[in-house]
């Protein structure tokens, strides 16, 4: 499903391949080309310096490949872009096989990815469990970014206020009644089906898949009440725009999901991590709201150009 891979050459820094070498890894790349961009066959050569970035199917995460993949790009690396892959259920192999070799990720949903029973709800907590989760997977992280995006569980707010609800807990007296429009593999998660039930009650009701990452058909769907409730991050502009009600999470049901660069082990370096750490360091929530905000705009500027925007504003380029 992904046709196009754009590759950043170096601009400045320092450059340790010679240049008969460049030209074999690109002749390389060229040879192994595939349909199936999560194909091993069509990974990268094992080289330190090329860096083959991944993103999901939305906009932010896109955004986030840019912004790391350009810092890399200036400092002496080739980077390839493998754009949409979709959720864990693929990227997290093709991290493994090498056919990626790093990806934005959200801390919380990753750590329960990888470990349905993980109980780490908080930012800090969380950090500290992923370490051991992610070795026997061939898989590190290199720092969070304050940032956070999560999932949050949205109503209009006219039908908040016709059926009083504040938290997830009020949803219980009329799960019945209600469709929940979310990705297919909500309903797995551990904030999904079975976290609904045992931690606020809410069973019964009807589940619709809608696999848009909360996106234009999931928003579509909510306004136009074929959907009652919907997950929707809490970065994303329709939020906001459609004063849409996010129900409250007493519980913690869903955890803290700080962005965080995923990257297969074989690939990390001191030198990388440094590169990568202080960029992370300077994404805010609000900050990316506003890339999403620039991103969903009448203009529609790239993720390529929001990302270069960013980091000269912010003095990495």
């Amino acid at each position: 499903m992904f046709t196009q891979h754009r590759t950043f050459t170096p601009r400045r820094g320092r450059l340790v391949l010679g240049a008969a070498l460049a030209l074999s890894v690109t002749a390389a790349l060229a040879g192994c080309s595939s349909s199936d961009p999560l194909d091993p066959g069509s990974a990268a050569p094992a080289d330190p310096t090329t860096i083959t970035i991944g993103s999901q199917g939305f906009a932010e995460s896109e955004i986030l490949a840019q912004i790391y993949g350009q810092v890399l790009a200036a400092n002496g690396y080739t980077v390839d872009y493998n754009p949409g892959i979709g959720s864990r259920e693929a990227f997290v192999p093709g991290l493994k096989d090498g056919s990626i070799d790093m990806i934005p990720e959200y801390s919380g949903n990753l750590l329960q990815f990888l470990d349905p029973s993980a109980s780490a709800s908080s930012s800090e907590d969380i950090e500290a469990a992923l370490p051991a989760a992610l070795e026997p997977e061939g898989l590190t992280v290199l720092d969070a970014a304050p940032a956070e995006d999560a999932d949050s569980l949205v109503v209009t707010p006219e039908f908040a206020a016709a059926n009083n609800l504040v938290t997830i807990a009020d949803l219980a007296p009329i799960a019945s009644t209600i469709t929940l429009g979310a990705n297919t593999e909500f309903q797995t998660r551990p904030y999904g089906q079975s976290g609904l039930e045992s931690v606020y009650g809410v069973t019964g009701y009807t589940f619709k898949a809608i696999d848009d990452f909360g996106g234009p058909g999931t928003l579509s769907d909510l306004l136009a009440g074929n959907i009652q409730v919907a997950d929707i991050y809490t970065t994303t502009p329709s939020i906001k725009q459609n004063n849409l009600v996010i129900l409250e999470d007493p519980e913690n049901l869903i955890a803290a999901q700080n962005v965080v660069p995923l990257l297969n082990t074989s690939v990390y370096s001191d030198e990388l991590a440094a590169l990568l750490n202080p960029v992370s360091a300077k994404l805010t929530t609000e900050g990316v709201l506003d890339l999403n905000e620039k991103s969903n705009s009448d203009a529609k500027p790239s993720p390529e150009k929001l990302a270069t925007e960013w980091l000269t504003t912010n003095g990495f380029l």
